[in-house]
C-alpha cells in the first residue's frame, strides 16, 4: 500500500473472518502490485458458473457464525445509491468481497457518474442491471465534475467544481449470471431494472490504487452532500436482510 493511503483507509478495517479460499486470497495479495493481473485473478472468479451457489452457500455460512455476522454488519449499510451495501470479506489492503442487493421497495437513485478508486469485477446473481459507461469528450453532455478523497466531509465544494463534457460510450442490460469487470478510471453509472424480485450482484473490488474517485453530476450540488453519513447495520438487521435474500432465490 502506498503510505499516503495508510491513514486514509483507516477506518476500513480487515475482517478476520475470510469467505475466499485461501489460495484465491494469496493469489489476489500477491499482485498487489499488478493491478491488471489482479483484475484478472479476480474476474477469472466470477466467471465460474458456480458463482450463485457459492454465494448463497456463503451467506448460510456467515448466518450460523454471529461472530462473522457481527464484524461484517460493522462495515454494512444502506447505500446513498439505492443498494445494500455488504461485506461478506474485507482483506484490504489486498481486496474486499461485497455483496450488493437492490430491493425492489427501494426508491429507485439515479447514480452519479463515477469511477472508483480500485478495480472490480462482478457478476449479476439475481435480476438485471441497466449500465452506461461515458468518457470525456468535447462534444458531450455537460457535467460537474466533483473530486473525493477519503476523509473529505462529502460536500460538493463548488471551487473545487469544473465542467466536464461526458459522452454514453455504452448502454446497455446486463442480466443475471452476465460478469464484468472494469479498471479504476472506468466512468460508469448502473441502475437495477425493477421487478417485484431482488437484483443482486457479487462484487470483488482490488487494491487501492488512489486516494479517492471521480464523481460527475448533471446539475450543480455545491455544498450539497455526495458521500452521505452511513449507518451501519447491526447483526440483527443483517441477518433479517440475508435471510430475505435467501428466501428470494
Amino acid at each position: 500500500m502506498r503510505p499516503e493511503l495508510q491513514h486514509s483507509i483507516a477506518p476500513l478495517r480487515p475482517t478476520t473472518a475470510k469467505v475466499l479460499a485461501t489460495e484465491l486470497s494469496a493469489q489476489l495479495n500477491h499482485l498487489r502490485p499488478q493491478p491488471a493481473l489482479q483484475l484478472a485473478a479476480m474476474r477469472e472468479f466470477v466467471a465460474r458458473p458456480d458463482t450463485a451457489s457459492w454465494t448463497a452457500e456463503t451467506i448460510r455460512r456467515i448466518l450460523s457464525d454471529r461472530g462473522h455476522l457481527a464484524e461484517i454488519a460493522a462495515q454494512s449499510f444502506a447505500h446513498p445509491n439505492g443498494f445494500d451495501s455488504i461485506v461478506l470479506e474485507n482483506s484490504l489492503p489486498s481486496h474486499r468481497v461485497r455483496l450488493h442487493i437492490w430491493w425492489p421497495e427501494t426508491q429507485l437513485v439515479t447514480e452519479d457518474v463515477h469511477n472508483h478508486a480500485w478495480s472490480f469485477a462482478s457478476r449479476v446473481l439475481s435480476g438485471a442491471l441497466h449500465f452506461r459507461t461515458y468518457r470525456p469528450s468535447g462534444k458531450g453532455t455537460p457535467f460537474f465534475h466533483y473530486p473525493y478523497r477519503y476523509g473529505d466531509t462529502g460536500a460538493c465544494a463548488g471551487n473545487h467544481a469544473d465542467t466536464v463534457n461526458l459522452v454514453i460510450t455504452f448502454d446497455g442490460c446486463f442480466p443475471a449470471t452476465m460478469y464484468y469487470s472494469y479498471d479504476l478510471n472506468e466512468l460508469h453509472r448502473i441502475a437495477p431494472i425493477k421487478t417485484d424480485q431482488p437484483v443482486a450482484t457479487l462484487v470483488l473490488t482490488g487494491t487501492l490504487q488512489r486516494d479517492g474517485s471521480d464523481v460527475y453530476t448533471e446539475q450543480a450540488r455545491h455544498g450539497e452532500g455526495y458521500r452521505l453519513l452511513k449507518e451501519p447495520y447491526t447483526a440483527n438487521q443483517l441477518a433479517d436482510r440475508l435471510r430475505r435474500y435467501l428466501a428470494c432465490l
